[in-house]
Order: C-alpha cells, then structure tokens, then sequence
C-alpha cells in the first residue's frame, strides 16, 4: 500500500535561504512545492482566486493580457496591512487547497513546501508534518537581496518588517537550519535533517574532485575536525585554501567525492607515500572523511570501491593509513577493508589540546 509522504513546511525571512534548503531537500528525493509559485497559478486568469483578487483591488490591477500585474498589485498591498491581510483571506484558502493536492497526489518519501507564510498561513500543523525555519544575520539577508535580486537596503527592510520575528518562527519550529555559512554548509544541515528523520538516502554518486567542488570538500573535513576526536587536521579551511590544496596535490594523486543528491557528503584521496624517491612509488597514504550524519550508510565502501581501483591503475600495490588511536570507528572501518596494523606512533600530534598517538595500518593489493 501507498505510504503518506513525511511533509516538511519551510519557511524563513526573505532572503534567509529557503529556496537552497528547499532544492537540496529535493535532489535528496523529496517533491519541491514552492507556494509562492502556486499563488502564481491560482491568481491566473481561470485560477480559483483570479476573480475575487480582481473584485477586491480592481482592474487597475491587470495587465494588458488581463493577468494580475504582481508589481502593481505588491504596491498595493506592501505597506497596507489590512489590503495584505484582504488579498490573503482571499489567496491563502485557494493556494492551501492546491498544495494539498499535490501533496496527497505525491509518491516521494518527503514533500518540502517553502511558505514565506508558511506560520501566519496556517499550513504549519494542518499540513505539515515538520516545520523547518532558514535564518541568518539582517546584514546577510540585505546582502542576499540586493545580490539576487537588486533590491535596495530600504526595500529590503520594508519587506523584513511585513514578516513574522525570527524568534517566532524559531520558536515554532521542528528544526531551525543556520544558513549564515557556505552554502555547501547549509547543505549538510540540510542533510543531517534528511537522516535524522530516517528518510531513505539517494544513491552515492562517486566522482573525481573538481575545484568546484572545494567548497562541499572544505565544509566536510571541518565538520569533522570541529567534532573533535576524528583527525589529526587541527584546523578548519576556508573554500579558497581547500582550492589552493586541490590545486597543488602530487602528481598519481586522487581526490574521489560522494554526492548524495548534490550535497558533498564526503571524499577520500590518496597520495604518493614520498615525493623525495622513486623507491616508494608503489606505495600510497590514503585518508577518508565522512559527514557524521551519514557515517555507517555505505558511503565509505563505496569510495573505496572506486579509490583503490583508481589506485591500482595508477601502479599502486600498498595502501598506508593512520589513524588516531582514540577513533575505534576509524580502526574498524579500515580493518574491515582489509587494512592490517603494523605499528604505532607514539604522541604523534598534539590535538584538540593534548598529544595523540596514531596508529599505522597497511593494505596490499597483491
């Protein structure tokens, strides 16, 4: 039997990122409902709320074509609470109708609908299942519209006063997604969520590095290195520094990513052992980091399905890794490769406030 979609509300203030919440969520598998576009459809000439929007602002509000002009009917209605609050009664009725249409009609394991509206509406609990609210700092939002949408400092503002507090939103929330870092950033938020709620991952999609891809690469390694426990890193990179890296990698060196859906859920890479002489040529250290929220799903075997290919056609015969002698998850995972210990170094690094040993582990292809 056909199981009910888990239907994710999503909403935030103007510019805080809900529209890249949204289309992550929808390259993880679920159906993208933008209610903002489904106003659109039902104010259209023959929507079910064209007739009662035109009896209630006029024809002044049309266009040559006899559609609605949204600008002429926004400065109507921006800066008017009561004119806001008519067209709503009006729109919010037929848009709601709509989208739960659609949600009933959906076969994705998720719905996400983005709401600007989403609270005030009414979606939120009639419909929704979870509420997500984007927020970032007022300067990032400013920022964000006059970038995206050329909107000035004083238009922008206006626009954030008509909204609910973003308090009141948080306050109101299932899960509030931070979206004031990189967008690769926001994507593993975004993904963490995803898993939390025990919805089914897409497949991993396994693929060399781009420097494009620096960004999903650097918001990997430091979610991992601000864990603690994980790596001997030590430090956090910004996008440019993870692109000055990708560009100076050793020749016979790889950099593989695993994409589930198009976040950057983890890489791993391989390096020539020495660069100093050719008599280690066949042997190669490798390191691998995965996001924690989808740790134990596969991702790791499946990079290493394609990295030690790519390591053996490189001429590669031995594979070294070492681990931190406080990461047990680490150890297991590489021994269940097949990776053998073979020694230790003793305070190897001082991390995370403290001298670490790591432990050494080899693999041989043949």
């Amino acid at each position: 039997m056909p199981t009910k979609p888990l239907v994710i509300g999503l909403t935030g203030g103007i510019g805080s990122g809900k529209s890249h919440v949204r289309s992550t969520l929808v390259s993880l598998g679920a159906e993208g409902i933008d209610a903002d576009r489904v106003a659109h459809a039902v104010m259209a000439p023959g929507g079910a709320a064209y007739g009662g929007v035109v009896a209630a602002f006029g024809a002044e509000i049309l266009g040559p074509d006899g559609a609605i002009d949204r600008a002429r009917l926004g400065a109507r209605v921006f800066g008017d609470p009561a004119a806001l609050a008519r067209l709503e009664a009006i729109t919010h009725p037929a848009v709601f109708a709509a989208t739960q249409a659609r949600v009933a009609a959906s076969t994705a394991p998720a719905v996400v609908i983005e709401a600007i509206k989403l609270l005030e509406a009414g979606f939120s609990r009639t419909l929704c299942d979870q509420v997500w609210v984007t927020q970032c700092s007022r300067r990032q939002q400013l920022a964000r519209l006059w970038a995206s949408r050329g909107m000035s400092t004083e238009e922008a503002r206006r626009r954030i006063a008509n909204q609910m507090a973003p308090a009141q939103m948080a306050a109101q929330a299932d899960r509030v997604i931070d979206t004031g870092g990189a967008m690769a950033e926001t994507a593993l938020k975004v993904l963490a969520g995803w898993a939390d709620l025990g919805l089914p991952l897409p497949a991993p999609v396994i693929r060399p590095v781009t420097l494009a891809d620096a960004e999903g690469t650097a918001a990997v390694l430091n979610s991992v290195v601000r864990e603690g426990g994980r790596t001997i890193a030590g430090r956090t990179y910004t996008p440019a520094q993870e692109r000055a890296f990708l560009r100076a990698m050793p020749q016979r060196s790889v950099l593989n990513i695993a994409l589930l859906g198009k976040v950057v859920a983890g890489f791993q890479e391989y390096m020539p052992y020495a660069t100093y002489t050719h008599t280690m040529d066949h042997v190669a250290s490798v390191g691998t980091f995965i996001a924690a929220a989808v740790r134990g799903r596969g991702l790791g075997h499946a990079l290493s399905a394609v990295t030690w290919a790519d390591a053996r056609a490189a001429g590669y015969s031995k594979l070294v890794i070492t681990v931190r002698e406080d990461n047990p998850e680490a150890q297991a995972f590489y021994t269940g490769l097949g990776f053998q210990p073979c020694g230790r170094l003793a305070r190897q690094a001082f991390v995370d406030g403290r001298y670490v040993d790591e432990l050494l582990y080899e693999l041989f292809f043949e």
